[in-house]
């Protein structure tokens, strides 16, 4: 067992997959689209585990099942002993309507606009817990809002009165209000400006040590999630090329695909390539390795098979037939 298999997690997720039948046309043969295939990882419990990968790699669709959104066509997702597959029990799909909350991209489209910010903050209250009295909820309030450092007076104004960091924090005010155990930080700063990405980022990882959280933290952009995660999973085309610590992935990382996505979020960065192209079309992924088509260093063996997986440390696994594992 490897040294984060070992851990106490917060979520483990084996062997997922899920496909979607997709039909062409009015008579044509539906054609099976595998948005992930075969994943599997462990979110340690009160750490940070960052799905990183461009547009279509599957990063939402697992979201969506973690979230309950969506269920897995096959394998299962484990918090703690509760089991979800295709089917869970009332009482645990209960626990996780509470326990496990998303902040989305979208800072402003997630937000009523003809809602005040206090009716948004508290509407999952509301929603899970009837009966709460009135001095109860505005005390809850009035914390939450402190929490994510908004004034007590921003309560009564509208989204659209606030900017894009404000609405964020309102976002991650009312994902709190439950008191979660984990939450889905689904592209949580993109649609912000640069100025104030850091700001929303800080917050979430002084909230994750004030409160005991663990975050699932989906992003395009390798350089965020290597500042917010323990631990890193690269997917491209619904498969993981890449899994480890920090460390592992931005120190030794061993995949061409994630030596991509370093280049692109450090375009100074030193020994890494970056590739052209377009991610192909989960209706028709290439045959053999799924990235040969984009993969500077493609041998005629990535064409025609899947590469094993390859265990570089107790904590450090690759899946190509020529990881990269010196810079010398």
């Amino acid at each position: 067992m490897s040294t984060l298999e070992s851990q106490a997690s917060a979520i483990r997720v084996s062997d997922i997959g899920r496909t979607f039948p997709v039909r062409g046309g009015l008579f044509s043969r539906p054609k099976m689209l595998r948005a992930v295939e075969n994943a599997s990882f462990v979110l340690p419990r009160g750490g940070t585990f960052g799905l990183v990968g461009e547009s279509g790699s599957g990063k939402s669709t697992l979201a969506r099942i973690i979230l309950g959104a969506d269920e897995p066509t096959r394998g299962e997702v484990r918090f703690g002993e509760r089991v979800f597959g295709k089917r869970a029990r009332e009482s645990d799909t209960r626990w996780r309507q509470r326990a496990v909350q998303a902040v989305l991209q979208d800072p402003f489209g997630s937000l009523d606009p003809q809602m005040r910010i206090g009716e948004i903050v508290l509407e999952p209250l509301r929603i899970q817990r009837r009966g709460f009295a009135r001095d109860a909820l505005e005390k809850r309030l009035l914390e939450l809002l402190a929490q994510v450092g908004l004034p007590a007076e921003f309560r009564r104004r509208r989204p659209g009165e606030l900017s894009g960091g404000q609405r964020q924090r309102v976002a991650i005010a009312r994902a709190l209000a439950l008191e979660p155990e984990i939450l889905v930080l689904d592209e949580p700063v993109s649609a912000l400006d640069v100025s104030i990405q850091a700001q929303v980022l800080n917050l979430l990882k002084d909230l994750q040590d004030a409160l005991g959280l663990s975050y699932l933290l989906i992003s395009h952009d390798l350089a965020v999630v290597a500042f917010m995660s323990s631990h890193i999973g690269v997917l491209y085309l619904g498969r993981f090329m890449e899994q480890g610590t920090r460390d592992d992935i931005v120190e030794r990382a061993a995949h061409p695909y994630t030596h991509a996505l370093i280049a692109a979020s450090e375009p100074d960065a030193l020994d890494v390539q970056a590739i052209g192209g377009e991610i192909p079309s989960p209706l028709a992924p290439p045959a053999g390795c799924v990235f040969h088509t984009r993969c500077p260093a493609a041998r005629e063996v990535c064409r025609k098979e899947a590469p094993p997986e390859h265990r570089l440390s107790a904590t450090h696994r690759v899946t190509c037939h020529f990881p990269i594992t010196s810079k010398a």
